[in-house]
């Protein structure tokens, strides 16, 4: 049986798509973070996609990409990352006016 998902979850999803789902979240220290999660009903292949972002974001250094802040596996699979003030590309690319530098 599917849990529901608490009014503090509802409040905090920034975006979903895939097999994904991204929640706006805060450290013990007041880091906002994005915190990507790994949906139910996944397969083999997006488990492997999903590790594979993992791999990719822990070695990339970029100005461009986000911060890996960690991972979690308990419970399901969540990346953690730095949150972009400017919120995502796709909010940029297709509902913002804002211009990027």
């Amino acid at each position: 049986m599917k849990r529901p998902k608490s009014n503090t979850q509802v409040e905090n999803l920034i975006g979903k798509g895939g097999y994904v789902e991204v929640y706006k979240g805060c450290l013990p220290n007041h880091q906002l973070v994005a915190v990507k999660r790994l949906t139910r009903g996944t397969t083999d292949e997006t488990i492997g996609d999903f590790l594979s972002e993992l791999g990719i974001m822990a070695h990339v250094n970029h100005t461009n990409t986000l911060k890996l802040v960690g991972y979690g596996v308990e419970g399901g699979m969540h990346l953690v990352l730095e949150l972009s003030e400017k919120g995502s590309l796709a909010s940029v690319l297709y509902g913002s006016k804002e211009k990027l530098p």
